[in-house]
């Protein structure tokens, strides 16, 4: 995969070559990306609420709710496997969350049966849950392999596309979008 930095309006109005940024083909459609661009700032010390006990874990969680994030919205040429690719990862990890979900929520329900097979019933519960739970973390890796990753620099006039398609990141570099291409394995 490839990176390569283009003019920020560029990106948000979608005026870059029409190659798609998954696969390298031709293609006429585009997709929208939104991501958090604020950095890794984090949350900084307000993570020692967590020492606090359970007030300072309410105090945590709204502060993170409150939390905003900057966020950039980028127009990118997109082809119609690749977006299928990516329909099908958001399904399976979607799936598999509600599988894990309604496997805890049986579990518990059949341990208040208060019988042998009550629980039985909860174990089998429990490691369908738990399979369901591995192939969330296989979607969830699945699908960040087909997200493209934003990363603004520091006068805001220019964002990085990450793993884009080294035919995308030349079609931009010999169109005179891109300021420069980076390569990483």
């Amino acid at each position: 995969m490839a990176a390569v930095t283009v003019f920020v309006d560029d990106a948000v109005l979608g005026r870059l070559p029409r190659v798609c940024v998954e696969d390298g083909i031709a293609t006429n459609d585009t997709l929208s990306f939104t991501q958090d661009v604020s950095g890794t700032a984090g949350m900084g010390v307000a993570w020692l609420l967590v020492l606090a006990g359970p007030l300072g874990w309410i105090g945590l969680f709204v502060i993170a709710a409150m939390r905003r994030g900057e966020m950039l919205t980028v127009t990118l040429p997109y082809g119609e496997a690749a977006y299928l690719r990516r329909t099908k990862a958001q399904r399976s990890r979607r799936l598999a969350a509600s599988v894990v979900a309604g496997g805890l929520i049986l579990a518990v329900i059949s341990l208040s049966l208060r019988s042998t097979d009550g629980r039985l019933l909860a174990a089998g519960l429990g490691v369908i849950a738990v399979g369901a739970f591995v192939a969330i973390v296989v979607a969830s890796i699945h699908l960040n392999r087909l997200t493209v990753r934003l990363l603004l620099d520091a006068s805001r006039r220019w964002v990085t596309l990450a793993g884009v398609h080294p035919t995308f990141a030349e079609a931009v570099n010999h169109d005179g979008h891109g300021s420069r291409l980076h390569s990483s394995p």
